[in-house]
């Protein structure tokens, strides 16, 4: 873990804390949850496109559990500590605060869980919305920007490093890039 990482984590938990923040940002977080984010996914496929949603689908549910797999093997395979278990000792002698919403959380921090799963969402959303012709630069752009708030809110949160966030987002966007590559490959050979 690098000084920069350790830095940044501190200057966004500690230094963006108000109450205003805990709404817009801790709030945030919640979008993370594959149970929430992930129906309204699906919905999203459906409104966007209805004609191409089967396809979609098929893509964004091999998304999710290519991702959802390979999250969860990194996360064993690192066994990095989260901000509360490594700044322990600190916290316990009063020299370290770190703002804590929700849950505390103390193992395998890296990647972060919530920011795969929104980028996952995200990335699927933008294929689908390429393909359906209805992606123009102010779509897509708020879709990563929504997804860019849900990772900064877990470092908000007190749940992960910003590295663990990075780690997050090229897992959740390059599994899902993948996925919609194949699935855009075979349905163009199934089709021509």
């Amino acid at each position: 873990m690098s000084e920069f990482d350790q830095q940044l984590f501190f200057a966004i938990n500690n230094g963006w804390k108000s109450g205003f923040s805990d709404l817009w940002l801790g709030y945030a977080t919640w979008l993370g949850y594959g149970w929430i984010t992930f129906p309204l996914g699906v919905l999203c496929l459906v409104l966007l496109n209805r004609r191409q949603w089967k396809t979609n689908l098929l893509a964004f549910v091999a998304a999710g559990i290519v991702g959802g797999v390979a999250l969860n093997l990194l996360k064993v395979a690192v066994h990095s500590p989260r901000p509360l278990d490594l700044f322990r000792p600190d916290i316990l002698a009063g020299r370290v605060y770190i703002n804590v919403m929700f849950e505390p959380l103390y193992a395998n921090s890296f990647p972060s869980g919530h920011t795969q799963t929104i980028f996952t969402v995200a990335t699927v959303l933008a294929w689908a919305s390429a393909r359906a012709r209805k992606l123009n630069f102010w779509c897509g752009t708020a879709i990563f920007v929504v997804a860019v708030i849900v990772g900064l809110s877990r470092i908000y949160c007190g749940a992960h490093f910003p590295s663990d966030v990075v780690g997050g987002a090229v897992l959740g966007s390059g599994t899902a890039f993948g996925c919609c590559y194949v699935v855009g490959r075979i349905k163009t050979k199934k089709a021509g």
